[in-house]
């Protein structure tokens, strides 16, 4: 997936989300190989993140099953308040409770579709995932809070992720999560007996789910208060994730947060193995939503959150092309 990989197909280095690109399969327009180059997004299409990985024996059991654990660095936020909003104003702040647990309904769904030339369009989309999660609070550290997240019965409407997720309950996610809500490092652990395609819908349902829209500012704010998260997106190319969020409602820890999300490249191109450098003639990706926060809990508590965008990219040599659309849909609730 990620086309500095050294190989996309193989299992170690499928960490699909938006965070990234993609390099799947390939084609050899005009002599020149060009990978499916997918750009964007973590509020976006199929990705693959450079990731460290190291293997273990999984403690269940005799032992004999392997549990493969990847740890992927979240590139920091930048948090900056455009507007206080009205008084009364406090400051937000997660209260995470050691020992306590919380149970969260996750549905990710991703659209990526591709031409390349005048070849017929492609779809290379992610089959929508439903993962129910039990979030444990764990122990605090200079990083923040340790937070386990806990996969149950995952379900999908395609027929091969479903009978795939069958094997995925008992797969851990741990994420450390600082007092703002902004989450430094995730580590994946699937159970021992998920397949290539199981590792694969969860890592990508995972990493999209907690990439930070619930990172609150460090000043105190009121209803009607507005900041804007930047991220940056690690990719062939620099790529700038912009969230503003408009504090629409406060209930004692609970938050109604609008949301609004922008991402851009910061170059004008981007360089791919194999098929050297590509312009970036166009790009766009922006999206909407509206999550619920509670502050007890790690995770939304309701909301949905949807990116869309088009992309266009060219050869400088041939002037060959590619273009995408891109989508990602987000849904968060309570079991």
């Amino acid at each position: 997936m990620d086309p500095r990989s050294p190989d996309p197909d193989a299992p170690a280095a499928r960490s699909p989300v938006p965070h990234g690109h993609s390099a799947h399969r390939a084609a050899r327009p005009r002599g020149r190989k060009w990978g499916t180059v997918a750009l964007g997004i973590v509020l976006a299409a199929a990705a693959v993140l450079p990731a460290a990985c190291s293997t273990g024996q999984d403690d269940a059991g005799d032992g004999s099953a392997e549990r493969v654990t990847v740890t992927l660095p979240v590139p920091p936020t930048t948090v900056t308040l455009l507007d206080p909003g009205a008084e009364p104003r406090g400051v937000l702040a997660y209260q995470l409770v050691h020992g306590t647990e919380s149970e969260h309904l996750i549905t990710a769904r991703s659209t990526i579709a591709q031409v390349l030339g005048g070849d017929p369009e492609q779809d290379f989309s992610r089959p929508e995932v439903t993962l129910p999660l039990t979030a444990r609070i764990g122990a605090s550290n200079a990083m923040g809070q340790n937070v386990t997240l806990t996969v149950g019965d995952a379900t999908s409407p395609d027929d091969s992720t479903r009978a795939a997720l069958q094997d995925a309950p008992g797969s851990e996610a741990t994420l450390r999560m600082s007092l703002s809500g902004a989450v430094h490092e995730l580590t994946l652990s699937p159970s021992p007996a998920s397949n290539d395609t199981a590792r694969e819908a969860l890592e990508h349902a995972l990493f999209q789910t907690v990439y930070g829209v619930g990172v609150m500012p460090s000043e105190p704010v009121g209803i009607g208060a507005r900041w804007l998260i930047e991220q940056p997106i690690e990719s062939a190319t620099d790529i700038v994730q912009s969230t503003t969020v408009t504090l629409r409602e406060k209930t004692d820890d609970v938050l109604v947060l609008d949301v609004s999300v922008n991402q851009q490249p910061s170059l004008e191109y981007f360089d791919t193995p194999g098929a050297g450098r590509l312009l970036i003639d166009t790009f766009s990706s922006n999206g909407s939503g509206t999550i619920t926060v509670d502050l007890e809990k790690p995770l939304p508590v309701s909301g949905q959150v949807e990116v869309r965008g088009e992309q266009q990219y060219s050869d400088p040599a041939t002037g060959f092309t590619l273009q995408q659309r891109t989508g990602i849909a987000l849904n968060w609730s309570q079991p």
